[in-house]
C-alpha cells in the first residue's frame, strides 16, 4: 500500500487521467441508473400506489387495460377486496396549455382512491383529482379543462402524488363521468378490477377472464420491458468499458515502468508484492473516482428540472459503485502478467 500510494502522489497527472476517465464513466452510469428508475417509475407509479395484489381483466385483452371490458358484477364476492376501474384517454386543455392524460373512473370508497395532497377530492360529476405533475406544468385547482372531441369539460378540485400510468398523468373521477365521456359504452361495465387478496391464485374465475399478479401486469405495459432492457444493457456495457479502459491504462504504465520493476525485483521484492501494489493503486483510483462521480451525480440531480424523471435508489447506486470498483480491479489484473515477465537481469543489463 505504501509503494502504491507514494507512486500515486509522485505521478499525479498520469493517474489523474485514469481517475478522470473513471469519473466520467461512473457519472454516466449513475445518471443512467437514476433516469432508468425515473422512467420505469413513470410507467408503474399509479399501480404501485394502488397497492393491489393482482389485476382481473379479460383474457383476450392481452393484459391491455383499455381493451378489457367486464360486467361490473362479474367477480362479486370472489376476492377479499376489489376495486373496479374504468379508463379512457383524453386530451385536456385550458386557454394556454394542452395535456394528454388518462381519465380513470373509480369508486371513492375503494382502496385505490387517491390521497389528495392539495385541494380536495372530487364530489360531483366532471370533477377530477389530477396527478401533481400537472401542477408543475401550470395547471391549478379550479381550472376548467376542455376535452378534445367533446363539448364536455372537467374541473380540477385537487392534486395527488404518484398518479402516472404508462408515463401518462391520471385524472381521477367518478364512474358516471367516464360513462358520459364514452357515450355510455362503459355503463354497468368496467375495464378491470384491482384485487387485494394474498390468496388470489386460489380463486377460480370464468374462462374468459384472467387474474394477473401486479408485477407481471406492469411488465406487460407497452414499452416497459423494452426500456428497462435497453437501459440495463447500456449500464452493462459501461462496466465492460471501464474494465477495458483501466486495463489499457495500467498496462501501458506497467510497460513504461518495466526498468523500475526490474530494479525492485533485483533488490528482492517479489512478483506478489508488486502485483499487490498495482491492485492497491487500482483500488485507490477507483474509490476516488466513484466518490467524485457520486458527488457530481448528486449535484446534477439537485439542479435537474422537476420534469426530468430521475430517481436514485441508493441500494442500486451502492451496488453499481461496488461493481465499478470490482471491474476496475479486474482491469488492473491485465498488467500483473507483464510484471511477472520482467527479467531483472535484462532490465538492469
Amino acid at each position: 500500500m505504501f509503494l502504491a500510494w507514494k507512486e500515486l502522489i509522485y505521478s499525479k497527472l498520469k493517474f489523474s487521467l485514469i481517475i478522470g476517465v473513471l469519473v466520467l464513466i461512473g457519472y454516466l452510469l449513475f445518471l443512467i441508473s437514476g433516469l432508468s428508475n425515473g422512467l420505469m417509475n413513470m410507467n408503474r407509479e399509479a399501480i404501485d400506489t394502488w397497492g393491489g395484489d393482482a389485476i382481473v381483466m379479460t383474457d383476450e385483452s392481452n393484459q391491455n387495460l383499455a381493451q378489457s371490458v367486464i360486467d361490473k358484477d362479474e367477480i362479486k364476492d370472489k376476492f377479499k377486496e376489489v376495486a373496479p376501474i374504468k379508463n379512457t384517454a383524453v386530451i385536456a386543455s385550458t386557454d394556454d396549455r394542452k395535456q394528454n392524460a388518462l381519465l380513470f373512473g373509480i369508486d371513492q370508497d375503494t382502496f385505490i382512491a387517491p390521497e389528495v395532497s392539495d385541494g380536495k377530492t372530487f364530489k360531483k360529476d366532471f370533477e377530477v383529482v389530477a396527478d401533481d405533475t400537472l401542477k408543475e406544468k401550470g395547471f391549478k385547482i379550479g381550472d376548467t379543462l376542455d376535452l378534445a372531441g367533446t363539448n364536455d369539460n372537467l374541473k380540477i378540485t385537487g392534486f395527488t402524488a404518484g398518479a402516472k400510468y404508462n408515463a401518462a398523468p391520471i385524472l381521477y373521477a367518478n364512474n358516471q363521468t367516464v360513462d358520459v365521456l364514452t357515450n355510455n359504452r362503459m355503463k354497468d361495465k368496467v375495464n378491470a378490477f384491482v384485487v387485494k387478496d394474498p390468496d388470489f391464485k386460489d380463486v377460480d374465475v370464468k374462462s374468459d377472464l384472467q387474474v394477473v399478479d401486479t408485477e407481471s401486469f406492469i411488465k406487460k405495459l407497452p414499452g416497459y420491458t423494452e426500456q428497462k432492457l435497453t437501459l440495463d444493457f447500456m449500464s452493462y456495457f459501461l462496466f465492460a468499458i471501464s474494465a477495458f479502459i483501466i486495463g489499457i491504462f495500467l498496462y501501458v504504465i506497467t510497460i513504461q515502468k518495466a526498468p523500475i520493476y526490474g530494479l525492485l525485483k533485483a533488490q528482492g521484492l517479489s512478483n506478489g508484492f508488486l502485483a499487490k501494489s498495482v491492485l492497491y493503486q487500482t483500488l485507490i483510483l477507483s474509490v476516488i473516482a466513484v466518490l467524485i462521480s457520486l458527488a457530481l451525480t448528486l449535484a446534477t440531480a439537485y439542479f435537474m428540472p422537476p420534469v426530468v424523471p430521475i430517481i436514485f435508489k441508493w441500494q442500486l447506486i451502492a451496488l453499481y459503485a461496488a461493481t465499478l470498483i470490482i471491474t476496475a480491479l479486474l482491469g488492473g489484473l491485465f498488467s500483473i502478467r507483464s510484471i511477472q515477465k520482467v527479467d531483472p537481469l535484462k532490465t538492469i543489463g
